[in-house]
């Protein structure tokens, strides 16, 4: 069982160091913010409210996700809505090529195996290191204010940390 899981650990450090390698930054588009930008460090506001802007903001997101995947970046899986100025609690995360799921005031609710990994970030250069959970459960509403619970991706975490005002070099 140790072996099993120095393996899968070893695995996962290769695909993040090159596997992420392909991606930033000279892909981002330039509605994402870039840090030092405030609104990076600032934590966003709960949704209430489920009306017409949260509907915007997700159409947003949405987009500047459909611009990062036709510029060839395949790992562009997610995007907070503070990336791209709004400081509402509102992620959308890659589904498949062209498919996004809109995830509002999530929150992480279980999580198991802490690891290290490198990520990237559209808001930062290059790439650094980071703990994230392996496996994680989150709660969160749709645009209609309906509440879901699953389990959830990895980038996920990511997401929600943007949420915070927390970035990967922290």
């Amino acid at each position: 069982m140790k072996n099993r899981k120095k393996i899968i650990i070893g695995i996962l450090v290769l695909v993040a160091i090159y596997g992420g390698s392909l991606a930033m930054p000279h892909t981002v588009p330039t509605e994402i913010l870039q840090l030092p930008d405030a609104g990076l460090r600032t934590r966003s506001e709960e949704v209430t409210l489920f009306d017409s802007e949260v509907k915007k903001i997700s159409d947003e997101l949405h987009a500047v996700l459909q611009k990062v995947d036709r510029r060839g970046n395949i790992f562009g899986l997610g995007m907070a809505a503070p990336q791209i100025g709004f400081n509402k609690r509102i992620i959308a995360v890659k589904e498949s090529y062209g498919n996004y799921k809109t995830m509002v005031n999530p929150e992480i609710i279980e999580k198991k195996w802490l690891l290290p990994w490198i990520e990237g970030c559209f808001s930062l250069e290059d790439k650094h290191f980071t703990n994230r959970y392996f496996w994680t459960k989150v709660k969160y509403q749709d645009v209609d204010g309906n509440i879901h619970e699953e389990v959830a991706p990895k980038i996920l975490q990511q997401e929600i940390d943007h949420l915070n005002g927390i970035l990967i070099t922290d």
